[in-house]
This record gives structure tokens, sequence and C-alpha cells, in this order.
């Protein structure tokens, strides 16, 4: 890239590893190179955190009171399970528009469309407490869970375009932790609030209520997202993100292409399956926890909710340690296999006790299970931005999380059959051979590190140029 002003060119070539830097005097090199970290970076963050937790608080709001749902509407535990697997239908089906909008409209508009539409479906729900009315329920949900997209693609390239390359690990998994943290409270909340009921009237009034304090809270985000949220900060936060940025503006190119590239990454596609197994695995445990629970314990829909609690609150607890373990010794291979192997044994622990009706140790070994499987969440993107810098993040997380919704779709189709014709055993059968053959792709998969070797060239870049300034030439 060839850049003019009144002091003569500078020309920067970016590409992947290394990085030249052909100066045309010390003062343009400061200039395009100046970053600033701004404390408004922890709004934007705390924005996202807030609307996309109340999105993800709809995902498991019927399923893990599937019992109680299938009594009120009449439909069957399939239907049901259709309202969270929505969530990963509807992010297949719409990544690449979702993925478009954020490249072309920014961090801004796409989070004021993704929060408007989580509104909106919030605020039709309400209108859907009646046993006649799943259909409507449905629609709500729909438009619900069609913002998911949003949410998953969005944290990397927050922490991208917000924070110091010091900080983007411990910020996506802050990003992650409003999502979780909505998940946990559904887990926790819903069945409180909905019981089982005798009268359906009663189980119709709960709903209401709870649908009505939704709809209220997330349009109260909505607004604060409309005044509040801003797309990019004046000065980018890294050198890191300067170069990418430099490299986005010298290559105009269309969606496809960088696509291209990414399917000859056999890093990422290991990646892409291997997180996509491992999240497709605890998608299909939140989705059937009620339904495994109740085949060991009667009447344990609070207990199915507790422990889905504690599943995504040590996840919580072990994203935002992963993220900060990763930020201070940068062992992205050694951390990730450590980490999806803890979640096998976790799987494993959890099948077991639960098979031998165990009801204390099931409590001790899925909250083993969620520090390690939930925590990974955070590991799988910051792998990725690895594996694929300088694209942007919003592509590759993009595809890389269509891989966990596909994968998770079909393991909770599948494992849902077998628990209604087999029982549970063949179910957690089938979860833990899965975590083992991403854990064997874990494995196998290179060490690549190109986002830490371009942060060292441009350091160097950094630290040398004005000595260096009417030098023709700087490699690292």
């Amino acid at each position: 890239m060839r850049m003019t002003d009144e002091n003569g060119p500078t020309e920067v070539l970016c590409v992947n590893s290394p990085v030249k830097v052909i100066n045309g005097s010390g003062k343009d090199n400061e200039n395009l190179w100046k970053t600033k970290v701004y404390k408004r970076r922890w709004l934007m963050l705390g924005l996202f955190t807030l609307y996309t937790g109340m999105s993800s608080f709809q995902w498991v709001q019927y399923s893990i009171i599937t019992n109680i749902i299938t009594r009120y509407y009449g439909v069957s535990s399939l239907a049901v399970d259709w309202t969270s697997m929505a969530f990963m239908v509807y992010y297949v089906i719409f990544i690449i528009p979702a993925t478009y909008m954020l490249d072309r409209w920014g961090l801004r508009w796409t989070n004021i469309v993704g929060c408007g539409i989580n509104c909106l479906g919030s605020w039709i729900k309400v209108l859907s407490v009646s046993p006649d009315r799943f259909y409507v329920t449905f629609i709500g949900q729909s438009l619900v869970a069609s913002t998911q997209t949003i949410v998953l693609i969005m944290p990397g390239r927050l922490a991208a375009q917000w924070f110091d390359v010091t900080e983007i690990s411990t910020a996506t998994s802050l990003s992650i932790f409003g999502n979780q943290l909505g998940i946990a409270l559904s887990f926790l909340l819903t069945p409180i609030l909905i019981k089982n009921h005798e009268n359906l009237d009663d189980i119709g009034s709960a709903l209401s209520h709870l649908f009505w304090a939704i709809a209220i809270i997330i349009s109260v985000a909505f607004l604060l997202v409309i005044t509040l949220f801003e797309n990019d900060p004046k000065l980018p936060p890294s050198k890191t993100r300067v170069l990418q940025k430099l490299n986005q503006m010298e290559v105009e190119e269309s969606f496809i292409e960088p696509v291209k590239r990414l399917f000859k990454n056999k890093c990422y596609l290991l990646l892409c399956n291997s997180y996509g197994l491992g999240i497709g695995v605890f998608n299909a445990v939140g989705t059937l926890l009620n339904q495994i629970y109740l085949e060991h314990f009667e009447h344990g829909e609070e207990d199915a909710g507790r422990i889905g609690l504690a599943m995504i609150v040590a996840g919580m607890i072990g994203s935002i340690c992963f993220g900060v373990i990763l930020d201070k010794t940068q062992k992205f291979k050694e951390t990730t296999v450590i980490v999806y192997f803890l979640a096998l044994c976790g799987q494993i622990f959890f099948s077991t006790f639960a098979c031998l009706e165990m009801k204390w140790m099931v409590y001790l070994s899925a909250t083993f299970l969620g520090y390690f499987m939930v925590g990974y969440f955070a590991l799988g993107y910051e792998i990725c931005a690895e594996y694929t810098y300088p694209e942007s993040e919003g592509i590759t997380a993009g595809i890389l999380n269509v891989g966990n919704n596909v994968y998770g779709i079909v393991l909770v189709l599948i494992m849902g059959r077998l628990l209604e014709v087999y029982g549970d055993i063949p179910v957690h059968v089938g979860l833990c051979t899965a975590l083992l053959v991403g854990f064997i792709m874990t494995v196998f998969t290179e060490d690549v590190q190109r986002r830490q070797d371009a942060k060292k060239g441009v350091q160097y870049v950094g630290v040398n140029q004005s000595a260096k300034s009417n030098n023709g030439l700087e490699k690292n």
C-alpha cells in the first residue's frame, strides 16, 4: 500500500508474515502506527454483554422445562427441542448475511439490528400465552434465535477493535461472559418461576410474567445500544490492529475470497470440526438436560436447572481464567489440548454418576464439566484468530460457529431419538465418543500463531522506525 501526504510517500506491505515497512519519513510512520486504548471500551463491552445475555437466556427457556411445556401447549418433546435447535438452525441460515452486515455496516449498526430483532421477538412471545398459541411462541423464539449469528461472531471483532493486544483474550472471554450468564440465569430461574402446576392457567400466568420481564429488560438494552454504542475508536488500540486495517484497505475483495483462503487453511478446518464437536456436545447437553435428568430423578425439574446453572457458572469462571492464561503465557496449543481432555473427562464423570443416580456427584461432575467445556468457548475464538490472522474476525468466527451449530443440530436430533427409544445410556456413550473424536483432532492440529508473529514484527518496526527513518527497507 502506498500512502502519500505533504511529507512524501510511505509504503506499507501487509501480508500474513513477515511484515515489511518501507519508510518515507520517521514522522510519517510515527503517525501511521499511533495507537490509544480508550476507557470507553468497557462501556462497549458492557452493552454487548447486557443484550446478548438476554438473548441467550431464551435459548433453553423452554427445553429446561420440557415436560411442563409439552403439557401446557400440548406438543411433543421434539417440538420443544426445536425451540432450542432454532438457535443453531438460524445461525447456519443467516451466517453469510450477518457476516456481510458486520463487515459493511460495522459494530454499531450490526448491534442495533441484532438487539432490535431480539426486542421484537421477545414482545411477540408476550402474546403467546395460551395453550393453542405454540406457533406464536415459536415465531417469537425464531426472531430471537435469528440474532444468534450476530451474538456469536461479535466477541472476537469487538475485542480486536477496542482492546489492546495484551487484553484481547480477556476481553473475548468477558464478552462471552454475558452469553453464558444469560444461559445460567435461564437454567436457574425458569424452573423456579414455571412450576408444574396441575392447573394450566397457573402455568400460563407464570409464563406471562416471565415473558413480560424479558421483553422489558431487552427494550431497555435496545435503547442503551442505540444511544451509546460506537463503531470504532478514533485511534486503533494496538499496532496489530493497525496492520490488520491496512491489510484490509490494501486488498479490496469480495466475501468469497477470504472464504476460499480459509478453506485452504488445514489448521482452521481441523479447528472448525474439533471446536464444532466440543460445543455441539454442550448444545446437546443443554437442550436435553431436563429429559436426561428426569430419566433417573422424578420431579427433578429444579435440580436439572440448578445442574445447568452449576455448569454455566463454572464455565464462565473457566472462560475468564483461560483468557488470562492465554494473555500471560501465549501457550495456545498446550492450553487447548489440556482443556479439551479435561472436558472429555468431565463428560465421562457426568454420564457415569447420572446412570448411578448419585445426585451430589452429578452436581460435582457437572460443575467440573462446565468449567472446561463452557470455558472452551473463549479458547476457540482465540485459536481461530491465531490460525487465520489477518482475516476479518467476523468471517472467521462466523464460519467457525457454523460447525458447532451443525454438529449441535445433528447431535440433538440423534440423541433425542435415542433417549426416547432406548433411554439415556446410548446418549451418554454418543456424547463421550463425539468429544473423544474432537480431542484427537485437537492433538493433531499444528501449533500456529500468526497473530503473535505479526505482533512481534510490528513491535520491531515501531521501536526502530524513528532511528531508521531514512533507510530504505526494514525486515522482521
